[in-house]
Order: structure tokens, then sequence, then C-alpha cells
């Protein structure tokens, strides 16, 4: 049986968007996109059937293939030898939930090698934590460990929602997730370049290749500890290493008063 039309408005509906959205997501007339949706209606081209595989954040073949409205209960279903993921997990009271991927080693490790194995997906902690965020899409949360985004500081917990190259705006932050890093940065695309950004000043940006990037994550909302004194901001640092150069610079020229 082919599932399809009624795939697209289960995940559709599931995430809360319209026919009119849909349409305009995919640069679609509203009447061309709601007959995807029709039984009787037509079939989406590959190209933009792999739009909206990459929008519901499913397979292809799992859109025609697996009646996800039966998957409410379920995280996975084994097709042949294959098993998919269903991206989203709920509590009893169908609340959805978040999968956490913590800051240890061991834990964004096994993230960047398992982060499509659907055993992996369910062994990481879950919340419900949206905090009033209804922007559309898979979200999930990650630990970051380091200061180069301060004032957001090591150990802070950012929820990201799942997003493609087309969809980056520049300047935004993003969950960055490469082959050999999970990386919190504002991004600026350029070309096949994304340059990394951040917003502590005293790192350099960096550069990769867009095909080297398995995940983008928009970040939509961060939770940290509140710490126990002040922090120097950035600004601050700032501030005093020009003071400081504008007190070297004082000396300096009352040297060369004094020799000549």
């Amino acid at each position: 049986m082919d599932f399809l039309a009624k795939n697209l408005r289960f995940l559709r509906k599931r995430l809360s968007v319209t026919q009119e959205e849909m349409a305009s997501d995919l640069d679609l007339k509203k009447s061309t996109y709601a007959s995807y949706e029709n039984e009787e209606g037509n079939t989406p081209p590959a190209k933009t059937l792999y739009t909206i595989a990459q929008k519901f954040d499913v397979s292809m073949e799992s859109l025609f293939e697996v009646d996800y409205s039966s998957l409410r209960d379920q995280e996975t279903l084994r097709i042949s030898d294959r098993e998919i993921y269903f991206p989203v997990s709920v509590d009893l009271t169908g609340t959805e939930l978040i999968d956490v991927v913590p800051a240890t080693y061991r834990a964004q490790a096994g993230y960047l090698s398992d982060f499509s194995d659907p055993a992996y997906i369910r062994s990481l902690p879950k919340i419900n934590w949206d905090m009033g965020t209804y922007e559309a899409g898979s979200k999930r949360i990650f630990q970051i460990a380091g200061d180069s985004m301060l004032p957001i500081p090591s150990q802070s917990f950012i929820l990201g929602v799942r997003k493609n190259y087309e969809e980056l705006v520049n300047d935004q932050a993003y969950i960055v997730v490469t082959h050999n890093d999970i990386l919190f940065k504002r991004v600026k695309k350029e070309g096949d370049i994304i340059h990394l950004i951040s917003d502590n000043s005293l790192y350099p940006p960096q550069q990769i290749k867009a095909d080297d990037v398995l995940q983008y994550w928009k970040a939509l909302k961060a939770i940290m500890d509140i710490p126990a004194r002040p922090a120097l901001s950035v600004y601050d640092m700032q501030e005093t290493l020009q003071d400081t150069n504008e007190k070297v610079n004082m000396v300096l020229k009352k040297l060369d008063q004094i020799h000549s």
C-alpha cells in the first residue's frame, strides 16, 4: 500500500504547518501541494519529494512504505532488514519529548558516530522542554563546552530545531555537527564554504566545507546555571585590553619624547 498522501497529511499536521505554508516552503501553488495529500492526486517529483523528506526528517522511501500514524506509540519500525527511526518520542500524556546530547566526550563521540542509529537515539536522555518555542521541526538539545560563545557559558544546554543548508540564515547561531565535532557557532554561507564565527572575539573564525557538515540545528533557546559570582564579560575584557593599549601607547610616547 502507498502511504504517501496519508503520511504527508499526518506529518504536516504534527508540525502544525498549513498547506499554504508547505506550498510556500516548496515554492509551489497551494493546489499543487494539496494534490500530493490526496490519494487520487499527483505524486511529487523526486526533487520535491527529497525536500519534503528533509523537512520532516524522514527517508524518502519511508514516506511511501511506512504508515506514520501507526507509530504514535513506537519509535522504530522494521522494514525488510532496515530499521526506520521515527524522530519523535512522547510521554504518557502524548507530550513530545526532546533528545538531549550531553557535553561529555563519550556522549558527543557517540553522537558523531551513531546519530543515525535508532538504538543510540533511543538511549539519549529525553525531557519535555520547549520553553514556549513553537517553531515547527524536529528538535534536539545539545550541551555545549567551552567559552567561545560567551556570554552563553560552557555547560549550557541549547535547544535546536533541525535545518538544512538551504534554510540557513547568515549570522544566526547553530549547532553544527561535522564528522569530527559538535560546534556551537554563528554561521555565514559563502558558496560551498561555511564560516563559523564565535561571539567571543578572542576565538578566530573557522571555515569548513558545506559537504563536511552532517547536521544543522538552529539555536532557539539556552538554559544555563547561574554563576556563583559575576563573570568578566567579553566586552569587559575588550575594554580592559583597550585601556591597557592606550596606557602602553602613552608610555611609549613619553619615552620617544625623552629620547628625542
